[in-house]
Formats: C-alpha cells, structure tokens, sequence
C-alpha cells in the first residue's frame, strides 16, 4: 500500500478503500472499524493495536506530507470528521474508552505532520465537547496533554 498516494486520495487502502470512503462511513462503521485510524493519522513509529503494520517509516515520507497541501488539506478533514463522530457520539465520554487512543493518536499526527497549532485547535475542541461534566481519567489527560 502507498501511504502517500492513499493520504491524497489517489489510491486505496490493503481493504480497496480511500479516504472518501472512509469519510462516509456511518457512527457505527467508525466506532466498529478499528483499521483505519493509523491510516488516516499516521506516525512515525509502528502501532501496538495494528496488524497491518502501515507507519511512517522515514523522514522522508514526513517531509513530503508536510510539503504537500493535499495531504495537509486531507488531514484536517480528516480530523475534522473524526471531531464530529466524537461531538455526537456520547460513549466515549467515560473512565477509559478506546477513542481516548484514538484521540491522542490525532493530537500526535497533527503535531507530526501539519502543525502545532492545529494539534492544540483539536485538543482543544476536544475538550470543549466533553464540557464541564468530565468523566474522562487523568491518565488520559495527561497523554492528551503530552501528544
């Protein structure tokens, strides 16, 4: 699988799907999928919870998504759809979900790859959807606060 050509649009994933796919992808098939996320936000270093095993393996993948708009441009909506799953889904809300992990992901990526300031923009709204009844564990805050 080509990690850039899919993060443009251009190509699909190891299960035939693009990001446009993806991004149409009902509550329940975002919640139940758990393969796509380290797609859609990558990093540089291998996930524990994926066996696909797709990351960014050197610096210049990095530095050729950070020059490219598209991609740039890709990320946001990505995490831009991923914040509105979160903003009307309620479940994750609680001590520990795996969303959390999916949360701090996003936050690490945005860092990675477009810009602080769009990684705290995220945390951020994040934290504003969750409002002042929080019931999330600090454990989590704190790798929220340290992506």
């Amino acid at each position: 699988m080509d990690l850039i050509a899919f993060l443009r649009n251009e190509e699909v994933d190891f299960k035939n799907r693009t990001l446009s796919d993806i991004w149409a992808y009902d509550d329940s098939q975002i919640e139940a999928n758990h393969d796509y996320i380290q797609l859609l936000f990558p990093l540089n270093k291998p996930s524990r919870y994926s066996f696909h095993g797709v990351y960014l393996s050197d610096d210049t993948q990095i530095a050729e998504i950070r020059s490219s708009k598209i991609i740039q441009a890709n990320i946001r909506i990505s995490a831009h759809w991923f914040l509105m799953f979160l903003k009307r889904v309620q479940h994750w809300r609680v001590g520990y979900n795996h969303n959390q992990l999916r949360i701090t992901r996003v936050i690490e990526c945005l860092r990675l790859l477009v810009s602080d300031c769009e990684a705290d923009k995220f945390y951020q709204d994040v934290l504003s959807i969750l409002g002042p009844d929080i019931k999330i564990n600090e454990h989590t805050f704190k790798f929220w606060r340290e992506a």
